[in-house]
């Protein structure tokens, strides 16, 4: 009996390269966006952070002030760079996902396909043993009869 074979399995074998690739790049996007996350929490904190330092300066001039209000219009700023790249970032991670779920149903499509075949495979190799043992008990039995 010949041993199975499935015709698509380098197609097979190129879609679970191509899941691997695109959970990669899920995975790096998760990364940059928890990296984001982590940068936006610091400069709110620096942020908060500003108004109670100023109360602890002695003896605050007007020069306090000014380079306070200069240092947080450029924590606002950060701020915003920071939320505009989550936005991009939530929404390449979106479209990334999208492409990881057509990918991991393009591999379990041909999974199956394979499995299916596989076991029409097994079905059709366990018949003709079945046959053959029959064929052989019967030219075994017509040997026996005088």
């Amino acid at each position: 009996m010949a041993q199975f074979r499935f015709s698509l399995e380098k197609i097979l074998r190129w879609r679970a390269v191509e899941l691997t690739r695109e959970e990669v790049k899920l995975q790096r996007l998760i990364q940059e966006k928890a990296r984001v996350e982590l940068m936006l929490a610091r400069v709110a904190s620096e942020r908060s952070g500003l108004s109670a330092s100023l109360t602890a300066l002695p003896g605050l001039q007007g020069s306090d002030l000014r380079a306070s209000a200069a240092y947080d219009l450029r924590l606002r700023q950060e701020v915003q760079k920071l939320t505009d790249a989550l936005a991009r970032v939530h929404n390449s991670l979106a479209a990334q996902q999208k492409i990881f779920a057509a990918a991991k149903l393009r591999l379990r499509l041909l999974e199956e396909l394979k499995a299916r075949r596989l076991e029409r495979w097994e079905y059709e190799a366990a018949r003709q043993l079945e046959t053959l043992a029959a064929e052989s008990y019967l030219a075994g039995w017509n040997r026996d009869q005088p």
